[in-house]
């Protein structure tokens, strides 16, 4: 897709297909990350589950906000932030912690800043919202864009334990 002007706006209901189809770029990916789907059923059961996900979320979920670029009519791009509320500690005194998520632009559509201007749009949200820390897990490829915004890699490795997988 060549380059041409594109706008930031929220995600609406009727943009679900296109969300699910920039997921997929991340979640049925020839990677070796631990997220990705293994199997053509696998894919099949995360769409769904996404495609419920998103219409509770979407239609104003105060703790959920799903950004998109669209070009020439087009979602070409989106980012999700999560809120969720911890004990405060200190590097989050409110408590309030930001969660990004599936930031996807398209592969024609990379290198023209828009993946940094959904970030940005989702950092002003979460300091709106008194989120004082943000988190993210990235790909090597994504990793300088999230610490040109000023993410910095944590000293403590991320675990996780995926129980009562259908």
């Amino acid at each position: 897709m060549p380059k041409t002007a594109w706008t930031v706006r929220p995600a609406a209901l009727a943009d679900i297909d296109a969300l699910v189809a920039l997921r997929a770029n991340l979640l049925d990916g020839a990677s070796e990350a631990s997220y990705v789907s293994r199997t053509p059923d696998e894919s099949r059961r995360w769409k769904i589950a996404y495609q419920e996900w998103l219409a509770q979320m979407l239609p104003g979920d105060a703790q959920v906000r799903i950004v998109v670029a669209e070009q020439a009519g087009e979602v070409v791009a989106c980012a999700t932030g999560l809120i969720d509320r911890r004990p405060p500690a200190p590097d989050g005194l409110t408590g309030w912690c930001g969660w990004v998520q599936s930031v996807v632009v398209v592969p024609a559509c990379r290198r023209q800043g828009i993946a940094e201007r959904l970030m940005r749009e989702l950092l002003q949200w979460f300091a709106g919202h008194g989120a004082t820390k943000v988190l993210l897990e990235t790909t090597p490829a994504a990793e300088a864009l999230y610490r040109k915004l000023g993410f910095a890699r944590s000293p403590e490795g991320l675990l996780s334990f995926v129980g009562g997988r259908p």
